[in-house]
């Protein structure tokens, strides 16, 4: 089971993000646990292709992802527009030893889904969350088949009900919304 496989050094890490996030969400803004064993659940199903999150935050989904990564001999890229929260996800990455399957960057989330290799896996958590509507578009055709697009906070307090019709009524996909804890929209290539 690959719950069973994170090392310590990265459970510390992801323990202490946790707690950190308990106290000050507004800052972090990390997902809960759930979020992260799906993300890794997802990703570990992901075919061949590039990883990719946007949204780095802390790092806290990003060494979630980094296990399934690793298991699939492949590197996340991770990318946030917040110079801060990149330190942060690069410290934590390098303390968790998960830094030979993610990479930090600095930047915008646009120029790098352009970038991006054909993607397996997407998970997406920028800020507004309004952006992620463009996002969907530049991301699904990019996915390969089987290939997985998760969008955090789609039920926050700007509600995303047109992207989630869009997704619904897309033939290029399949999708399920989760509620948990402020809605992700699980996309699956078809």
């Amino acid at each position: 089971p690959v719950f069973h496989e994170i090392s310590a050094e990265m459970r510390q890490v992801m323990s202490e993000l946790e707690e950190q996030t308990e106290r000050d969400q507004r800052s972090l803004r990390s997902v809960n646990t759930d979020v992260g064993r799906l993300l890794l659940m997802l990703a570990m199903s992901a075919p061949q292709g590039a990883f990719l999150e946007l949204g780095s935050s802390g790092g806290y989904s990003s060494l979630w992802l980094s296990v399934a990564a690793h298991a699939k001999g492949v590197t996340l890229t991770t990318v946030d527009l917040d110079e801060k929260k990149v330190a942060l996800a690069q410290h934590n990455v390098a303390r968790a030893g998960a830094e030979s399957s993610v990479q930090v960057f600095h930047g915008d989330a646009f120029d790098y889904v352009g970038r991006a290799d054909p993607l397996a896996f997407c998970f997406s958590d920028i800020e507004p969350p309004e952006n992620n509507a463009k996002i969907y578009e530049l991301v699904v055709p990019r996915l390969v088949s089987g290939g997985w697009l998760v969008i955090d906070n789609v039920t926050s307090p700007r509600v995303q009900s047109d992207l989630i019709n869009r997704a619904a009524n897309d033939p290029r996909v399949d999708s399920v919304l989760l509620p948990f804890p402020k809605g992700d929209l699980i996309c699956r290539k078809c």
